[in-house]
């Protein structure tokens, strides 16, 4: 207990002390700008025989668009679902759950409002309240994105296939 009394009445006389002399002797403290230089460095990195590949994993309302081997996006809006509803193809049909898309190495399950996409060792989840339509030469989703201040708001993605359908 006694030092941090020592501590703080240190603290106290130094902050008393330089407030005098500025006042006193009118100093001015000057702080000049200066370039540090550090040399660029490689990263530290595991030996290649060493890395363990995980691929990715989580939760994405995107998912389809990280993967571009299985699909690729071409078009997005974002706005109420009424208005969305006017951008998908006439050809559109909704896909009913539980349904299975394959393109090239990738997989798609579709379970109820939710969808799981597996390519290799990347697991990607779609969460909740998505809805998939097949559409000429590819897939659409339509996405809820949560209602604020009484108005709902959606994302539909466009995507058309990286390979051919198996």
């Amino acid at each position: 207990m006694l030092r941090y009394f020592v501590i703080a009445t240190v603290l106290v006389v130094g902050a008393i002390v330089a407030a005098t002399a500025y006042h006193q002797y009118r100093l001015r403290i000057v702080v000049g700008s200066g370039k540090g230089y550090v040399p660029p460095k490689p990263a530290a990195s595991l030996a290649p025989g060493r890395r363990t590949p995980y691929g990715l994993r989580g939760d994405a309302a995107w998912a389809l668009s990280a993967l571009p081997e299985c699909m690729i996006q071409t078009q997005e809006w974002k706005g109420r679902r009424e208005a969305l509803m006017s951008h998908l193809p006439t050809a559109a049909r909704a896909i009913a759950a539980p349904a299975v898309l394959r393109y090239g190495d990738c997989a798609i399950t579709i379970v109820d409002d939710e969808a799981y996409v597996r390519r290799g060792q990347d697991r990607l989840r779609i969460p909740p309240r998505v809805r998939f339509y097949l559409i000429p030469g590819g897939i659409a989703t339509l996405r809820d994105a949560g209602c604020t201040g009484g108005t709902c708001a959606a994302v539909l993605r466009l995507y058309r296939t990286a390979q051919v359908a198996s």
